[in-house]
């Protein structure tokens, strides 16, 4: 449910008669809502059970989405959307935090699944515009949060995980490594069917559906996870994963139109071979582990979001300016995360 408005969007605008210039602060304000819940909810989580936080963040989330299916104008949208977010703050760390309580000796299998589960959603989300044409938006906003508002209560109802109230400041360092890798790929997810109808000439739709297949990288979440755990040195992901990246941004704006999907599809990959990486190595020692997820999240969303401005800024004077920007970023995320993998060693 975090991309299942981008395909909405185009509808939402014109029904309340917004410029599209703003359709951007729609995922910012879920975004700022998320970044806001995230310590506090490894805090309540620690305190009362990190499985009832989640859930509680489950059923915030997908009462807003109800609420944004009745919302009477934009700025209630905005508004219901951002609380959103903070139930999706509520949500990721601690649910996290279960899943390395029930497999504390796979975290990287558990953490690999998660985000698995995460990148599935977020594919069936990029084609949400198909079942709004059919159902309206509003409904297409109202019947996801229903069932999000249903799970969110199953989970309330869990045995309570609960773990020491602290947080590991060290982890921030792991926050700060990866949040170029991080905001190379929120802008390329974002931005790139963007870039795909500007310059090679794809429907809107076509666009989409290309782009979307980075996070078909989601099915292999598993395999991912387990690669993790079995591996011993651990570089090959924190380190061999973004330079792969690097390579793939750099050879986008070059390569012919049949091979994009796979392109795109490697970095998708890439990522969630780095990401699944950091969240284990920093989490598995934590007294809490909603926290280490916590920190690293907020230090990824606080600082990668603003990539997005400057990839599209950089559209403006040339195709290839933004994916040179993303290599970049990915590269300062391998070489920043050898060297706190050494420290630590």
């Amino acid at each position: 449910m975090w991309f299942f408005v981008a395909p909405v969007l185009p509808l939402v605008l014109k029904e309340f008669g917004v410029s599209p210039a703003q359709a951007g602060l729609l995922p910012a304000a879920f975004i700022v809502g998320a970044a806001v819940m995230q310590l506090p909810a490894s805090y309540l989580g620690a305190r009362h059970g990190h499985d009832k936080i989640a859930g509680l963040g489950m059923v915030l989330f997908g009462a807003s989405s109800v609420l944004m299916g009745l919302a009477p104008s934009w700025g209630w949208l905005l508004f219901f959307r951002a609380l959103g977010g903070m139930g999706a703050g509520l949500f990721f760390s601690t649910a996290g935090a279960v899943l390395i309580a029930l497999r504390p000796d796979a975290v990287g299998s558990a953490l690999g699944w998660y985000n698995a589960s995460f990148n599935i959603g977020a594919f069936v989300g990029f084609y949400w515009g198909y079942v709004a044409n059919i159902l309206g938006w509003r409904l297409a906003f109202v019947a996801p949060g229903l069932a999000s508002v249903a799970l969110g209560l199953l989970l309330l109802r869990g045995r309570g995980y609960k773990s020491p109230a602290s947080v590991s400041r060290s982890t921030f360092v792991y926050g700060l490594a990866s949040f170029p890798f991080w905001g190379a790929v929120y802008a390329a997810n974002s931005l790139t069917a963007t870039w795909l109808h500007l310059f090679r000439g794809l429907g809107e739709e076509w666009a989409g559906a290309l782009s979307s297949t980075a996070m078909l990288s989601g099915f292999l979440g598993g395999f991912v996870g387990r690669l993790y755990d079995t591996v011993n040195n651990k570089l090959l992901l924190l380190v061999g994963a973004p330079l792969v990246a690097s390579l793939v941004y750099l050879i986008i704006p070059l390569a012919p139109l049949a091979i994009l999907p796979i392109l795109i599809f490697a970095y998708g990959l890439s990522f969630s071979m780095y990401i699944t990486a950091v969240y284990a190595t920093s989490s598995r020692t934590a007294a809490n582990p909603a926290a280490a997820l916590a920190v690293i999240n907020i230090t990824n969303m606080a600082l990668g979001l603003h990539f997005s401005y400057v990839f599209s800024l950089l559209m403006t004077s040339s195709p290839a300016y933004p994916w040179l920007m993303l290599s970049v970023l990915a590269l300062i995320s391998a070489v920043a995360s050898y060297k706190i993998y050494k420290t630590k060693e």
